[in-house]
């Protein structure tokens, strides 16, 4: 009986260490297409997985020592593979992303100039005249950046995804809540985030606990636009530019030669993945010839309908376009100066001619529209916004009669 229990509860330890491993260790997906249901599940039940694999382990080995149950050899083969496959996730997850949601470090621009090449794409939030830039290389790490005192006096923080290419300004709030957020996995090629508050998924490209639906109430995003640094250079002279630079050998060498591997396994990842048309992880579930798998789109979306500009469209069109998104009339402009893309809602009586980076117009100062995708990955944005429109043609006469 005594051998029976010992071997049932190896096996079964066993198991849920996989389970783990396979459903939070990343690197799986780069072989296994993962059924995003149980992503989910392990996401959701991290910690009782894991005290679940452990304890039926450690009661496997305590039945061997003990009463002589099982066999030595495989009993050591065994829990070296769990050690991995418990460790390996855990390790990577809560220890080598290290996310900076209310700690991030932010530098000047001339301090920033060592790190950054001017004509480097930063991501940029902004609010009552503080803006801040992220740079994809520094802020694809820890995929959470923000400070204790928020943004020009709101917590707003910035959440990354390196396999979408894309940076989305949020509140960490949910029904007026704060939120504690920790980076759990991915799946469709977009960040996962975790809830610790309630032990819910938070899909990136969403903003909303998976429970409650893509459409519920979530985290309110915040208008987020990207421009070379050389553009926010001189559009923010003062402005803030987030960091995060490997610490020295002699300041702490552990972290120096940790950080190291986890950086060059990044590399090692994502370099191919942003520089062919195949992906990483083949966890899509749309396909959409319209434009290349890696072409650049600022996606965005008003009331129920989903919208995708890209760059090279809106600059063949004088860098200006008016249309009608979700019954609003929006205009997307490209910048030249600051070399930016912007997306902006004109509510007033008649169509853009003309506006600035900072969305002055002959109809007066726009707002961004808050729910930008900017420069995301083709592929991934239709992946989740699989209804969205493409370029939609320039539409004046229309505006005028909307307008009326």
């Amino acid at each position: 009986m005594i051998e029976i229990i010992h071997w049932l509860t190896l096996s079964a330890g066993t198991f849920v260490a996989y389970i783990y491993f396979r459903d939070l260790g990343d690197v799986t997906q780069m072989v296994l297409n993962l059924n995003r249901i149980n992503v989910l599940f392990a996401i959701r039940y991290e910690n009782y997985m894991l005290a679940t694999s452990i304890t039926l382990i450690v009661a496997a080995a305590i039945l061997h020592l003990v009463f002589g149950a099982g066999i030595g050899w495989l009993l050591k083969v065994a829990i070296t593979a769990n050690v991995i496959m418990l460790g390996f996730p855990w390790i990577w997850l809560h220890v080598g992303l290290r996310n900076q949601q209310d700690h991030a470090r932010y530098y000047s621009i001339e301090e920033a100039k060592k790190y950054v090449r001017p004509e480097e794409s930063v991501i940029v939030i902004e609010n009552n005249g503080q803006a801040r830039a992220h740079p994809d290389y520094h802020i694809k790490r820890p995929h959470l950046a923000g400070t204790p005192e928020g943004l020009g006096g709101e917590n707003v923080i910035m959440t990354y995804c390196c396999m979408t290419h894309l940076g989305l300004g949020y509140k960490p709030e949910i029904g007026g809540k704060p939120l504690k957020l920790e980076v759990l996995a991915q799946h469709g090629n977009n960040l996962i985030m975790k809830d610790l508050t309630t032990g819910e998924p938070i899909q990136q490209m969403y903003g909303t606990r998976e429970r409650d639906g893509r459409h519920s109430d979530g985290m309110q995003p915040w208008p987020t636009f990207r421009m070379t640094f050389r553009g926010f250079a001189r559009a923010y002279p003062e402005g803030e530019v987030f960091l995060n630079p490997i610490k020295r050998f002699r300041e702490n060498p552990f972290l120096f030669f940790f950080d190291n591997i986890v950086e060059m396994i990044f590399l090692w990842a994502t370099v191919p993945h942003h520089n062919s048309e195949r992906l990483l992880f083949e966890t899509m579930s749309v396909e959409d010839d319209r434009l290349p798998r890696k072409a650049l789109v600022w996606g965005f979306t008003v009331g129920a309908e989903a919208m995708a500009y890209t760059e090279e469209f809106i600059r063949a069109n004088q860098n200006l376009v008016n249309a009608n998104v979700g019954g609003r009339n929006i205009v997307a402009a490209y910048n030249e100066e600051f070399e930016s893309v912007g997306i902006f809602y004109n509510d007033g009586d008649q169509p853009i001619t003309s506006i600035d980076f900072r969305g002055n117009s002959n109809a007066g100062k726009l707002s961004r529209v808050e729910t930008v995708n900017a420069a995301a990955y083709w592929c991934v944005w239709v992946n989740f916004f699989s209804e969205t429109d493409l370029n939609r043609e320039s539409m004046v006469d229309s505006l005028r009669v909307v307008n009326a």
